[in-house]
């Protein structure tokens, strides 16, 4: 706390003083005054437990203290929401008004901003870390300023190095307690203040959603708004659901369910009934949850995002800094945070076997969102992106090593929000229908599908529209009648239903896949064409930029990971052709999520096999037949090799129906058995599901 106090009191000077050069006092003005809205929050809030503030009806009151959380959500988030053209945080304004600084010093700025939640939490230490660190680089300003006024000859200013080195020191310093801060969150069963808010509320008053520190939206109002207009009905049957899915991806896979006893909730601001509900199915069986965030740390924040609690202030914001870890990568960095997060995992001893894995809520119909590519903005050298792919791969190593892979399982869910259209109750009560359909009605239908794709060497894959020609092929079967090379997916750890999917083999795979519009991560690629010889991506485009290598550089990130010569991991076909039905009835196709979207026609993902570190597992479909692709080219490089077997991806790529003209297996004969013909299903036994498309 005196550490605190010493480093407010030192920055409430900075706005009266005149020590550093015109061009870059604004900047830091700005900083100052940033920081002590939050110190003015913490002497407002101080010996009050937010997590734990109860709304009267008058909307802000509590007995003896009036706080406005709705308006101080609104002053802390001020900068990051209204005139970012014009902000510091935008690292094109910053590099404008700063150069050289710019870029650095936006990243900066961005983690003090990010200090919001910190200040929720009343956890002193992480922000004074920051603030120490703020200090420290306007007294590099300060001190050369002085000398340059008393010296002509001087340097005026600090090197560009003198300043990466302070941030540096400070991530290098800080990563330790960033990295315990984030698993904690994520694999202990402890009262973090996210999850005392969300079980301290019943979240009929929408303002509770307020409590968490992190932005409120006007989409997660009134997603909290509809949400606490439904049944309690309603939310059991979304509740259920989302549980039952977690627990029967345990016992389909022969994973030990009992044996576990906590799990991690993603989802999105607005949604927790529907999560407390769920808790209670859980803790019926014994099980507790953690409820993890976004880390507020340029260290700790991945490039691809991360589907934890967290409502974006500003997409553009978010796209401009992902690369922010750029400042620190490199080798002795990332060895450093592989050593410490094994060194957490071990401190963890027992505890963390009772780590059973993600449920996860995604959401979709979020307003379309180009970002804008700026040369101004970090990013990665060819170095570091070796650096992060590799550090990527070993973290995940490190992670299995801990959390025996077949020991623990996922399912994800997803929603629509308000922001779809006006259609949004007719969609969400029709998804509602699309997430419970049932898995006894779809087995036999999807099992046809099976067996013919089980007499096949390899299948052709043809778009309509486009240029789409794959040739995939499949694992030879030594025992057809006791082996499959496609699972028959149900509702439970993809939810909902409607695929049959399999891990190709890669040599003789090839083609191009081209998709003239598809969402992957809330981004919309245009004209997406991807190239493969021999199952390795070896040319890849889209037409997102005006300039190609932004576009590429967009799907390095986005889809690839920041890897290059990708394999293919899985080929699959949707059949949930009543989730198809309804992206055309409404018009939404655009906005689906990937976990829907992938449902609704052939789709194909880069990176890791379907089954990656669960290899040696014995998995069998309804019909009792094992599967046997779970293996690669690639992943069986595990047992020899394992640097090579794994990339920390698996990003799926679907051709929705419309855009789909042909699949037929071929098989060692020569003979053609055609699947889907003219974008509808003709195989005998299937043409129920032409039912939705005809309608």
């Amino acid at each position: 706390m005196e550490r605190y106090n010493d480093a407010v009191e030192r920055i409430r000077e900075i706005p009266e003083e005149k020590a550093v050069p015109e061009t870059f006092r604004d900047y830091f003005i700005t900083c100052a005054e940033f920081i002590i809205k939050i110190d003015d929050f913490i002497k407002e809030t101080e010996n009050i437990d937010l997590s734990g503030y109860s709304f009267t009806e008058d909307n802000d009151a509590i007995p003896g203290r009036s706080i406005d959380l709705r308006k101080w959500n609104q002053v802390l988030y001020e900068d990051m929401v209204r005139d970012y053209d014009h902000s510091y945080l935008n690292p094109a304004y910053a590099e404008k008004k700063l150069s050289p600084y710019g870029s650095i010093l936006s990243v900066l700025l961005l983690e003090i901003e990010n200090l919001i939640q910190s200040a929720y939490e009343k956890d002193l230490y992480d922000i004074t870390n920051v603030l120490e660190t703020f200090i420290q680089v306007y007294c590099l300003f300060t001190s050369d300023y002085r000398d340059f006024s008393d010296n002509a000859d001087a340097q005026s200013l600090p090197e560009v190095k003198t300043l990466k080195d302070v941030l540096y020191s400070y991530a290098y310093d800080y990563s330790m307690d960033f990295l315990k801060k984030q698993m904690d969150r994520q694999y202990l069963c402890s009262d973090t203040y996210t999850k005392k808010v969300l079980s301290s509320h019943d979240f009929k008053n929408v303002d509770d959603i307020y409590l968490y520190g992190a932005y409120i939206s006007e989409t997660a109002y009134k997603t909290a708004e509809f949400a606490a207009s439904l049944s309690d009905e309603e939310v059991d049957r979304m509740a259920y659901t989302w549980y039952k899915g977690f627990k029967d991806g345990f016992l389909i896979q022969g994973k030990p369910y009992d044996k576990k006893s906590l799990i991690e909730f993603r989802f999105h601001i607005g949604f927790e009934r529907v999560v407390k509900r769920a808790a209670e199915y859980f803790k019926e069986d014994g099980y507790d949850f953690t409820v993890p965030v976004r880390s507020a740390h340029f260290l700790t924040r991945s490039p691809q995002g991360a589907a934890l609690l967290y409502e974006s202030p500003n997409r553009q914001m978010d796209y401009d800094h992902c690369y922010d870890l750029s400042l620190v990568m490199g080798d002795r960095i990332a060895s450093r945070m592989l050593e410490e997060t094994d060194q957490i995992f071990r401190t963890y001893d027992s505890e963390i076997k009772r780590y059973a894995g993600p449920v996860v809520m995604e959401t979709f119909g979020e307003p379309e969102f180009e970002p804008v590519e700026k040369f101004e903005k970090l990013s990665f050298n060819d170095h570091q992106k070796e650096v992060y792919g590799r550090y990527r791969s070993e973290l995940q190593n490190t992670v299995y090593k801990y959390i025996d892979a077949e020991e623990r399982s996922f399912t994800i869910i997803a929603w629509p929000l308000p922001t779809i259209g006006h259609d949004f109750k007719e969609i969400f009560r029709e998804t509602i229908a699309i997430n419970t359909l049932s898995s006894e009605a779809y087995m036999p239908v999807q099992a046809r599908i099976i067996d013919a794709l089980d007499k096949a060497d390899y299948v052709i894959v043809k778009g309509r529209g486009n240029d789409t020609d794959m040739k995939v092929m499949l694992h030879p079967l030594t025992d057809p009648d006791k082996q499959s090379n496609f699972e028959n997916c149900l509702s439970d750890v993809n939810i909902p239903l409607g695929e049959v999917f399999t891990s190709p083999l890669l040599t003789g795979t090839e083609g191009v896949l081209n998709v003239k519009s598809v969402f992957i991560d809330g981004i919309q690629f245009h004209d997406l064409r991807i190239v493969f010889e021999n199952g390795r991506v070896t040319d890849y485009s889209c037409k997102n930029f005006e300039d190609p290598d932004a576009s590429k550089a967009l799907i390095r990130r986005v889809i690839f990971g920041e890897k290059e010569n990708l394999p293919i991991g899985e080929f699959a076909i949707g059949t949930n052709t009543l989730a198809y039905k309804m992206i055309e009835k409404y018009k939404i196709g655009a906005r689906m999520p990937i976990l829907i979207a992938e449902k609704t026609g052939p789709h194909f993902a880069v990176g890791d096999t379907c089954y990656s570190f669960m290899e040696e597992m014995h998995l069998f479909n309804p019909d009792g037949k094992e599967l046997i692709a779970k293996d690669n080219e690639c992943s069986i490089l595990r047992k020899t090799d394992p640097d090579k077997a794994y990339f920390a991806v698996h990003t799926d790529i679907t051709i929705p129906y419309h855009e789909l003209d042909s699949i037929e297996a071929v098989t060692s004969h020569g003979e053609h058995i055609s699947i889907i013909s003219g974008g509808r299903f003709v195989l005998e036994g299937t043409e129920v599901l032409n039912a939705p498309l005809d309608d």
